[in-house]
């Protein structure tokens, strides 16, 4: 059957300025598009009501179990206190047995610490709980969880856990989710993901180490989403990576932390703490060993790069790779954050793709923001610089890095286009091209996807008024996946 939707303005992204008002489709693939109100016979007639209509959005990165899953935990962003997080942490109800919270950024509770374990212990003295800071680089456990990691991994797991046993911790807990809540915590991301006007979702999968965790189940069960999941084996281990049959490999590997948590790497010391320089996690051979191998297997790369100093080794070991075995692929970097000119050159130069997050600048840009407070006003200017990758002729994705900042590519797109540095703000156009055209490069996909016109498949995002500069914010209000309306918005 053949649709006709129309009563609509699409904007196909092919040009800043191109729209038409109609758009038929046959089996959830774009046929024709029209200037006017066609009369076609023989067509089911599916009136979008005014709505102004846009390539389906796709987040590039996300982590969408944790998504899914700490949408059902306990919520720590908007806690002002210790003793909030303890009535917060005292009516979450557990998933499988175990209290998960997690978007605690500590510095904003007026104690500016953590919880100890005899606070958490007070509220929670008998289930397993993890408490998670908002960039998920630290956490915090209680005793009955501090003495099953103690058991497992024979170190002690007291205090702030950072680095490896952050990681470590988050791992064990995860693990312990059965098969049935880590389906039903994609289930959730899926909704949430539709709702948000997202068609498609970029999702992490692994450990960053050697571990697939439920990879393989995911991709057994893609066909049960109303979302499109893009799976990324989130490993080193590139020989089970290829296993999977992926093109990719990475995410969040790491070369380095975050700000927030002091871990990222940097070429010059932390202004708040002078003495603070920390190194990359892995050494340059590390990098290029493992995107040498990965690069001739075809794989494209993604690694989390944050600090310059993190950033400018990653850019190496791409830059090793390309030169020694020429090929056409487009490898990235996650989060990207904090760059000279002469790294933004490179990575146009190299083909790399930057794959980044415009919320973070909403959330911590500016004066007076966190990146000002860590690094000097100086260099926060340099951070989060869309503008100038694009300036630049590099690939630039957004994503929302879920469950670090809500899964909304609609408050990624008005972020993009008022980043704190005017210098690095972006038109409408590039900060749509970011959910959208750009995508279907990073993935390969530019002759099926990122822009509405024939033979390209018909995903939409329909919103209720144009997206523009100013005036007021539009709100999704359906979502077409091939064709099919997927969500709408309830009619108040």
């Amino acid at each position: 059957m053949r649709q006709l939707f129309t009563n609509a303005c699409f904007h196909s992204l092919r040009t800043p300025d191109e729209q038409f008002s109609a758009v038929l489709c046959e089996d959830g693939i774009i046929i024709e598009i029209f200037q006017g109100q066609p009369e076609i016979a023989g067509v089911e007639v599916i009136d979008l009501q005014g709505a102004h209509v846009y390539p389906g959005f796709t987040d590039t990165h996300t982590h969408s179990f944790e998504g899914g899953l700490y949408n059902m935990a306990g919520e720590l962003n908007c806690v002002s206190s210790i003793s909030d997080v303890l009535e917060v942490l005292a009516e979450t109800k557990p998933i499988g047995g175990i209290i998960f919270a997690s978007n605690l950024d500590e510095q904003q509770l007026k104690e500016q610490r953590f919880p100890t374990r005899t606070e958490l212990d007070s509220v929670c003295p008998d289930k397993l709980l993890l408490l998670r800071r908002i960039d998920g680089h630290s956490s915090v456990v209680n005793s009955v969880a501090a003495k099953q990691l103690r058991e497992h991994f024979g170190t002690d797991f007291s205090g702030v856990l950072k680095y490896k046993l952050n990681g470590k911790a988050i791992r064990w807990f995860h693990r312990h989710i059965d098969e049935e809540g880590v389906v039903s915590a994609y289930r959730r991301a899926s909704e949430i993901a539709l709702k948000a006007g997202l068609t498609c979702v970029h999702t992490m999968i692994g450990d960053a180490d050697s571990d697939l965790l439920h990879y393989n189940l995911i991709k057994e069960n893609l066909h049960n989403f109303p979302v499109r999941f893009e799976l990324y084996p989130q490993v080193l281990d590139i020989d089970k990576a290829l296993e999977t049959g992926s093109t990719r490999i990475g995410g969040c590997i790491l070369a380095d932390g975050s700000f927030g948590s002091h871990t990222a790497a940097l070429k010059q010391p932390y202004t708040d703490k002078s003495a603070l320089h920390p190194s990359p996690y892995h050494s340059d051979n590390f990098w290029q060993k493992f995107v040498e191998k990965a690069h001739i297997n075809d794989l494209q790369v993604f690694v989390h790069a944050i600090g310059d100093a993190a950033i400018e080794q990653i850019i190496g070991a791409y830059t090793h790779a390309n030169r020694k075995y020429p090929k056409n692929i487009r490898h990235g970097i996650i989060h990207c954050e904090l760059l000279s000119p002469e790294m933004i050159e490179a990575m146009a130069n190299e083909n790399i793709v930057a794959v980044t997050q415009p919320m973070f600048d909403s959330l911590w840009g500016g004066r007076e923001g966190m990146y000002a407070r860590l690094l000097g006003v100086e260099r926060a200017a340099r951070t989060n610089s869309l503008g100038s990758f694009t300036r630049a002729g590099v690939t630039v994705t957004g994503g929302s890095d879920w469950y670090i900042t809500e899964l909304n590519p609609l408050a990624g797109i008005y972020a993009a286009m008022n980043i704190h540095n005017p210098e690095e703000r972006l038109s409408v156009y590039e900060a749509l091209s970011l959910y959208t055209r750009n995508v279907a490069l990073l993935e390969n996909n530019s002759q099926t996807r990122g822009t509405i016109e024939p033979t390209k498949i018909a995903d939409f995002t329909c919103t209720d008024r144009e997206i523009a500069e100013t005036g007021q914010q539009a709100i999704v209000i359906t979502t077409i996946r091939e064709g099919k309306i997927v969500w709408e918005a309830s009619p108040d």
